[in-house]
């Protein structure tokens, strides 16, 4: 009879609440409230519906708070339903915005919701992790942390499949909330739990001692899910005693409890009605990252549009100094020498313009004839031949010069093992006099160490370079630049640049990392 007055002017006070304010957020919020009250009176299938249209406009309005408290009182209908699965589905949704939100109290009773669920369907592991996540219990009050403490330890009892210490800790939850007066629904949903664990224990008279005691409370109490579960249970049990006068009778109650209270088909269509809402809720998530998407892709695309010069910028002095910096940690004694080799070869090619212009007669035959007077020459004759070279203009000795390097330019000439000053001055129009003192004259080293420097950088290019030799072993490459045998490689190679070929490829890939 209270109940019922407390009903009628809650819901005359919610109509004169939503005549004032049109807002719908507060009609969101009032609906809540009312699914909210007709879940504490029991009547699931009226909270299914009111919360169900709740969820939605919360959820279309961006009222967070009204959308989980929304989720969570249906995710504990379907508890009551033993829905543990469709309950689990509900908390987590709960859960993802609630620890968004930092709400510790709403948390933790979720948390606890689910340790029941796990504990019932039997999984061990994600009621033991659920158990961990709670931590410290805030439930709003001294009495409920100190209720929860004992039913959680009950339930995970339970999940690691101990009943007996499950029934101990749910006596002592039962026994806490008859001594503080707290809610009876406290009370005789642990009287059912205490049956159910004697029950597994295969306990069968003393499950059925606990459920006619929470049948008894249920009555008295008029808790309506309490009272279906023990008639349903006490059925079952004098079902497998063998007394089918007294499995009948109860069995009855269940169903008609059941069909009263619970209305099975009314709450297979209010989850139907459910599930549309949520199906129109993922779809408008899916519409709103969409279009949430394609605002960051332009977003992106006019970034991308007026930065592209100075990523391109960027990009360019990042190689430039990569680079600068694997040449550096390179340096060797011989540096100095390779600059000055630069320089003349410089020199040279901006000579040649003038030297082609000012050449009378040609080198080639002046090279030709003197070729063939040194042929018949003694020693004497020869010595003053080589004073004599000096004598030739600066204009023979740059297009000489020219000849050479061009040569020099060509690798497969260049390092193949016969090459020898005999050929290159065959090669430039020369002879090997002419061609030695030029090399010795300009460059200050001899033809050997000239070749020798040419072979060795043209290796070291090739020691660094693995996208095109990665595959060729030191030996390889040494017989590719003109050795025939790895030992003069490596030799030749210590005196260009100081070190080992091996020292040089891992200081260069040091460089690159």
């Amino acid at each position: 009879m209270k109940k019922s007055i407390i009903f009628v002017i809650f819901v005359m006070l919610l109509r004169v609440m939503t005549a004032a304010s049109k807002a719908q957020v507060f009609s969101v919020d009032s609906l809540v409230l009312l699914g909210e009250y007709y879940y504490h009176s029991e009547r699931y299938i009226d909270a299914m519906d009111v919360l169900a249209e709740a969820m939605d406009k919360a959820d279309r309005t961006g009222n967070d708070k009204a959308y989980v408290e929304s989720l969570f009182i249906i995710g504990n209908i379907y508890t009551i339903f033993d829905d543990y699965d469709q309950a689990l589905h509900y908390y987590t949704g709960c859960l993802d915005k609630v620890d968004v939100m930092k709400t510790d109290s709403l948390s933790n009773k979720i948390r606890s919701n689910m340790l029941i669920c796990y504990s019932m369907l039997g999984k061990r592991k994600e009621a033991e992790l659920c158990y961990r996540a709670i931590g410290t219990l805030n439930m709003g009050s001294e009495e409920l942390n100190r209720f929860y403490t004992y039913l959680n330890q009950a339930l995970l009892m339970t999940a690691r499949n101990y009943p007996k210490g499950a029934i101990f800790f749910h006596r002592h939850a039962m026994d806490y909330a008859m001594a503080h007066g707290m809610n009876g629904l406290y009370v005789v949903a642990e009287m059912g739990q205490i049956g159910k664990m004697y029950e597994k224990m295969r306990d069968l008279d003393a499950a059925e001692e606990w459920y006619l005691k929470c049948k008894e409370y249920a009555e008295k109490g008029h808790y309506v899910g309490p009272l279906t579960t023990a008639c349903e249970r006490l059925a079952m049990i004098y079902s497998k005693q063998g007394k089918d006068e007294l499995s009948a009778r109860y069995n009855k109650l269940y169903v008609e409890y059941t069909d009263s209270f619970f209305r099975p088909k009314d709450f297979n269509n209010k989850k139907s009605l459910i599930s549309r809402y949520e199906a129109m809720s993922k779809d408008r998530q899916m519409t709103k990252l969409r279009d949430k998407n394609t605002f960051l892709v332009l977003v992106i695309v006019v970034i991308a549009a007026l930065m592209l010069a100075l990523v391109a910028l960027l990009v360019y002095i990042y190689k430039v100094n990569r680079r600068l910096l694997v040449t550096q940690r390179l340096l060797i004694k011989k540096h100095q020498e390779h600059s000055q080799q630069l320089e003349v070869q410089s020199e040279i090619f901006t000579n040649m313009e003038n030297a082609a212009e000012q050449r009378v007669g040609g080198l080639s035959y002046a090279v030709a004839d003197s070729d063939a007077a040194s042929d018949g020459l003694d020693s004497t004759e020869k010595g003053k031949l080589s004073s004599e070279v000096d004598l030739l203009d600066k204009s023979q000795v740059d297009m000489l010069l020219v000849s050479i390097a061009q040569v020099m330019e060509r690798t497969e000439t260049v390092c193949a093992p016969d090459f020898s000053l005999t050929m290159l001055a065959q090669l430039v129009g020369s002879n090997t006099k002419y061609v030695s003192w030029v090399i010795n004259t300009k460059y200050g080293k001899n033809f050997k160490t000239f070749l020798n420097e040419y072979r060795i950088r043209t290796a070291s290019q090739m020691l660094v370079d693995t996208e095109k030799y990665g595959n060729l072993t030191i030996a390889t490459i040494a017989e590719r630049v003109g050795y025939k045998s790895p030992a003069s490689f490596h030799l030749a190679f210590k005196k260009v640049y100081g070190m080992t070929p091996a020292v040089y490829i891992k200081l260069a890939r040091q460089k690159e990392d």
